[in-house]
């Protein structure tokens, strides 16, 4: 009889930025004999991801399984589901977990029953299904180390009225001007740096009883794998690991460790930009991207693409179908397109990977998604930070107070207009200052720092991940 394996059933949130961390986790584990690992999508979801599924070297005997979910996202979560949030996450809750305990009942009936869940923080109802089989969970945090600490501490945030506030949302002033300065392992930062979703007040009862719950949970996993590097967050994870054990550990960033330089999209990539930076000066180029969910206003839009053209920077900007809210003027942007035709180039997807690992890559305009932030530290690119929501304001105190890798602009996307005037002054503060000098000189650092984190001989997180798959091993025994 063939020796049984450990079977890893892998369940990430159902989006784009939450699904690549998870990919290049489960490669790495694929890598080793001594496993097999089921991939779990939401049905609407799996219909897309198997379009463009091709088979990484090593990851063949990857299987693909899909479970019934009545919202329909083909390209992952999108700007609907950030609106109704708690909606969502009520409807995954009541939906998933049967259908999750169907599939793992069949899998244990064809072939070797499933050993543990790996799957992602937001995902915590999972804790209660591996329960049911008495098998472990085993958290992937997709997110920086931070950001489980400021989870961590809802309780505390909760208590002091800073989140879910009871007195109505605080407005723009005071959330600027209170400082929280008791998130452990986490330095001083201002109530408007805080993940936006834990600063809602009407109508979000359902919301606020979910975050409260997914912060205990946390604590009954075997695992948390954070994706980030002990380097750049070494208080917070010394923290957090004082709190939850050895068994909370840095395993990023975890892109470093797929050779391919490829993420899995859910949208075509357009290759030709590639040779289009070939062309390009080192350095020169500025990268404007707002990952799969931001969206801008009509009138933002033209804003950006005015300081663009002004700013007489090479550029190479993702604009996704649906980025802009209701579509953008064909007449201007037209305009824009011919009389940028041999400063830009426009894409509707880019592979990221590629772009920032380009010796023509200069400065990165982001929404500081994580992942984005991560593959920008790690490639030493300079960043601007315009976040749209979630964690992405958080993420952009980091890169403009702590690490001073970058500038942010007065506002996210979603708190009114930034003039084109300030974009173009954060493009040559960044790309052509003495200050952005600087930048460049800390994220090279930085970028070391990150590579260093997955050395196959001394990187902390390659040994904490190496650890983790021993201890994975022992559940077949």
């Amino acid at each position: 009889m063939a020796s049984r394996k450990v079977h890893v059933l892998a369940f990430p949130a159902p989006a784009q930025g939450h699904i690549s961390p998870m990919i290049h986790l489960c490669k790495f584990i694929a890598q080793d004999p001594s496993f097999t690992i089921s991939w779990v999508n939401i049905d609407s979801l799996h219909d897309e991801f198997v379009k463009h599924w091709v088979a990484p070297a090593g990851l063949e005997a990857l299987r693909l399984h899909s479970i019934p979910f009545s919202w329909k996202l083909p390209r992952g979560v999108d700007a609907n589901v950030a609106g109704n949030v708690g909606d969502w996450f009520t409807a995954a809750a009541r939906e998933l977990p049967g259908g999750l305990e169907d599939l793992i009942r069949k899998l244990g009936e064809e072939g070797d029953p499933v050993s543990c869940i790996v799957s992602d923080y937001i995902c915590d109802w999972t804790q209660d299904v591996a329960d049911v089989f008495g098998i472990p969970r085993i958290i992937l945090w997709s997110g920086n180390a931070a950001w489980t600490s400021l989870e961590y501490h809802i309780p505390e945030l909760l208590e002091k009225d800073h989140i879910f506030p009871s007195r109505g949302k605080a407005s723009p002033d005071e959330a600027n001007s209170v400082i929280i300065d008791y998130v452990r392992g986490v330095k001083p930062l201002r109530l408007a740096d805080v993940p936006d979703y834990l600063l809602a007040s009407e109508g979000q009862e359902v919301w606020k009883e979910i975050c409260i719950k997914r912060s205990f949970v946390v604590k009954r996993a075997r695992w948390v794998l954070v994706n980030s590097f002990y380097d750049l967050e070494a208080p917070t994870f010394d923290f957090m690991a004082s709190e939850l054990g050895p068994r909370f550990i840095p395993a990023g960033p975890l892109f470093l460790l797929d050779d391919s330089r490829k993420n899995v999209v859910l949208r075509p990539e357009n290759e030709d930009c590639l040779g289009w930076m070939d062309e390009q000066n080192p350095g020169s180029v500025l990268y404007i991207s707002f990952g799969s969910v931001a969206v801008l206003s009509v009138e933002q839009f033209e804003e950006l693409a005015g300081a663009l053209e002004a700013s007489k920077k090479p550029f190479l900007w993702v604009i996704r179908p649906e980025l802009v809210v209701s579509g953008h003027s064909n007449e201007s942007y037209n305009g824009f397109c011919e009389r940028t035709k041999n400063q830009g180039f426009i894409v509707s997807w880019a592979p990221q990977l590629r772009v920032l690992a380009h010796p023509s890559m200069g400065a990165f305009l982001t929404h500081c998604g994580w992942n984005s932030v991560q593959e920008s530290v790690a490639n030493g690119i300079p960043m601007l930070g315009w976040p749209y929501g979630g964690d992405q304001t958080t993420n952009s105190k980091f890169i403009v107070e702590d690490w001073k890798i970058g500038v942010r602009f007065c506002k996210t996307v979603g708190q009114g207009l930034i003039g084109r005037g300030e974009i173009e002054d954060g493009i040559k503060k960044v790309m052509d200052s003495d200050e952005g000098k600087k930048m460049k000189e800390r994220v090279e650092n930085l970028k070391i720092l990150a590579r260093k984190a997955m050395d196959k001989e001394l990187g902390k997180s390659f040994r904490g991940l190496q650890a983790f798959l021993e201890d994975l091993k022992s559940l077949k025994e």
